[in-house]
């Protein structure tokens, strides 16, 4: 079941003509995955998981005051990042909004020296629970 997070559409999200700017939709979908690791205990992940590929799709706009409901689930879990999937529904207007995936890498930053590492089993394992069916 994939993790699911819910959230309004600000002003500070929108240009002139009141839709949401495709910068908007990352900042949601990172905002979910922060609450992802945070309902699943491993927030301090987010410290080792720079973004390595992101990949979006735009079929519906999200317009101030929408209500956006952002759903994350993994893709593939290699041995040094993971790749997830991602689409944003539109709860207001019940459409799809936009859907992609993103990949980060898992790293070590000793002595400020930055290189892929194996992903934390504990990790993997929460990524993997947005497979499974209640």
């Amino acid at each position: 079941m994939p993790f699911r997070a819910k959230y309004y559409v600000y002003w500070a999200d929108t240009d002139a003509a009141g839709i949401a700017h495709f910068t908007s939709f990352l900042r949601l979908i990172e905002r979910a995955e922060e609450d992802f690791y945070r309902e699943n205990g491993i927030l301090h992940y987010h410290a080792i998981a720079p973004r390595r590929e992101l990949f979006i799709t735009y079929t519906s706009p999200l317009k101030r005051g929408d209500v956006a409901i952002v759903e994350l689930w993994l893709d593939e879990a290699r041995t040094r990042a993971i790749r997830y999937r991602f689409r944003i529904i539109n709860e207001t207007t019940g459409k799809n909004a936009a859907e992609g995936y993103l990949v980060f890498t898992c790293i070590s930053n000793e002595g400020g020296e930055l290189r892929a590492v194996s992903c934390p089993e504990e990790l993997v394992n929460a990524w993997k629970r947005t497979l499974s069916v209640s």
